[in-house]
C-alpha cells in the first residue's frame, strides 16, 4: 500500500524555523538538516508503521544526525507530520515525548 505525505502547516514552520536557525548558527547545517529530514519522510513513507506509537496514534521517528525527531499519523493511506520537535523540548501534551 502507497501512502502520501502531509506535512501540516504547523510542521512546515518549524521546520522552516529551525533551519533559519541552524543557517545562523553555521552555514551549511540547514540543508544538512533538510537532507536529513527529507531522508527521514522517505523512510517513513516506505515503513509507515516501523515507528512505535507512542500517544494515542501518534508516531515518533528520530532525524539522522540531528536532535529532532518527526511526530506524525496514519489516516487511511495519509501519513500526516503533526511535528518536528526538539528532543529536549518539554513533552507534548497532545503528542507525548
Amino acid at each position: 500500500m502507497s501512502h502520501r505525505l502531509v506535512v501540516r502547516p504547523k510542521a512546515a514552520e518549524e521546520t522552516v524555523a529551525i533551519y533559519i536557525w541552524m543557517e545562523t548558527q553555521k552555514p551549511g547545517k540547514g540543508e544538512g538538516f533538510l537532507t536529513s529530514l527529507d531522508a527521514c519522510y522517505a523512510l517513513i513513507l516506505q515503513h509507515p508503521l516501523g515507528a512505535q506509537v507512542r500517544v494515542k496514534h501518534y508516531r515518533h521517528l528520530q532525524v539522522e544526525g540531528f536532535d529532532f525527531r518527526v511526530v506524525y499519523a496514519i489516516i487511511g493511506k495519509t501519513v500526516n507530520v503533526y511535528q518536528v520537535r526538539h528532543t529536549s523540548r518539554r513533552p507534548s501534551k497532545r503528542f507525548g515525548p
